[in-house]
């Protein structure tokens, strides 16, 4: 019982440093060939996990991870672009909005009802976003962040993780999570890989390794571990319990581009520590 706990924690750590290296590993680089790196390098990380479990794949197995590798593609390519063009401490919280939309898909498909605790949640959720981007008032502070493209490419790229998320909900039961881990990092290498050859920019692909050969290989091995702890703590914690307190990742980004990045962090802390509260109330 005490692994599931450990990972959680693991996840914690490992995705707050992970977003500061993804944003240096994107900064003046080809976003595509950025978030290939991040997962290629990822799978390579995976593969002495595979000691440890039977390799199977069905027809069953395949299908999610084609679905969820080609949705997690997109989802990741505006992840990292978000990163890259944006600042960290301001695009990384909405990174958490995929919360808010996997509430929405509960509620429209699998009728969901929303409880009070649930709006109470909507409510702190938008109220903190709206400290990342402080204006002269509440709507100018939202329209800032609407109209900024790294927010919009992070905002998407949440609803897309939301989707996938709900893929993975139903994978992980039919297969064990580091197989499946691994699985996916490889389709969704294979997918921005083939994009890459059609678009013939695979000179890129290889000079920003070599440029940034440490940061890459670093964020690489980050995401994927992150990743796998993820699909470990559920194993042994409700969801209601490992993903709102994964989020508090944000706390530890938002430190590190302070710190590192040298970002204007002040209100943006405050904001992250009421959506935090948003998040919790959401899954009471």
């Amino acid at each position: 019982m005490l692994i599931p706990y450990l990972a959680l924690c693991g996840r914690i750590f490992l995705l707050g440093w992970e977003r500061i290296l993804v944003k240096k590993l994107g900064e003046n680089s080809d976003s595509i060939s950025g978030t290939f790196l991040f997962f290629s390098l990822g799978t390579i990380f995976l593969l002495p996990t595979l000691l440890y479990v039977d390799l199977v794949l069905n027809l069953s197995i395949l299908f999610f991870v084609t679905l969820s590798s080609f949705v997690y593609s997109i989802a990741f390519w505006l992840y990292v672009k978000s990163l890259s063009e944006g600042e960290a401490s301001l695009v990384s919280p909405l990174y958490n909005f995929n919360v808010f939309f996997l509430l929405i898909l509960a509620v429209t498909f699998l009728g969901e009802k929303l409880s009070i605790f649930k709006i109470a949640g909507l409510i702190f959720l938008f109220y903190g976003v709206s400290f990342l981007n402080r204006k002269s008032n509440i709507l100018e502070s939202f329209k800032a962040i609407l109209l900024d493209k790294p927010c919009q490419y992070m905002i998407v790229a949440s609803l897309l993780i939301a989707i996938g998320r709900t893929i993975d909900g139903n994978a992980i039961k039919i297969t064990t999570p580091i197989l499946y881990a691994f699985y996916l990092n490889v389709g969704i290498s294979i997918f921005l890989l083939l994009y890459i050859f059609a678009k013939k920019n695979l000179s890129k692909t290889i000079s920003l390794f070599k440029e940034k050969k440490k940061i890459a290989t670093l964020s690489g091995g980050l995401n994927a571990y992150s990743y796998l702890f993820l699909l470990i703590a559920f194993t042994g914690i409700e969801v209601s319990i490992a993903e709102p307190a994964s989020m508090t990742a944000m706390i530890i980004t938002v430190i590190l581009a302070g710190r590192i990045l040298n970002e204007s962090i002040k209100e943006r802390l405050l904001g992250v520590a009421i959506m935090l509260i948003g998040l919790w109330l959401l899954f009471i």
